[in-house]
């Protein structure tokens, strides 16, 4: 199946992520339909932009009309059981991200969420005191006068 074209993705990555995606799909011999694809690409593709939810819901929506909030919700959830994203929740809202540790910071003026570059000490602080890290989350301001998260 030609995932890139079918979908209209231009990362190199993705297209390799969509791919390993369709072949668990059919190993678990689930269906690889148009509504399972398209939420796989929109999410990988927005990941670094830790989308939420109803942003991954509504650009679904545009690409696939009438695809339903179960449809979306159950690929995310088998993306995450796949090991392909992970999640985690900001205000009680879920957003998505890449599966590696490491540390978020939610800029409490704007409500971003940002990546923090070299967060490896504190995730090493955190092991060492015998935690299994998955995902660090820091709320912070990030006024005028804050250097920037990265």
């Amino acid at each position: 199946m030609a995932i890139s074209k079918f979908i209209g993705v231009e990362s190199e990555h993705v297209k390799r992520k969509l791919e390993q995606f369709a072949q668990e799909l059919k190993k678990r011999g689930f269906r690889v339909t148009v509504q399972r694809l398209t939420v796989a690409a929109i999410v990988l593709s927005k990941i670094k932009d830790h989308p939420s939810f109803m942003e991954i819901l509504e650009e679904a929506r545009k690409q696939v009309p009438g695809v339903s909030a179960s449809t979306v919700y159950n690929t995310l959830q088998l993306l995450e059981k796949l090991g392909l994203i992970t999640s985690f929740s900001v205000h009680g809202e879920t957003h998505y991200d890449q599966p590696h540790k490491h540390v978020n910071i939610v800029c409490l003026d704007t409500n971003r969420i940002y990546d923090l570059e070299n967060g490896d000490d504190v995730i090493g602080v955190l092991e060492k005191k015998g935690l299994s890290v998955r995902n660090v989350v820091v709320y912070a301001n990030c006024g005028e006068k804050a250097s920037g998260p990265g």
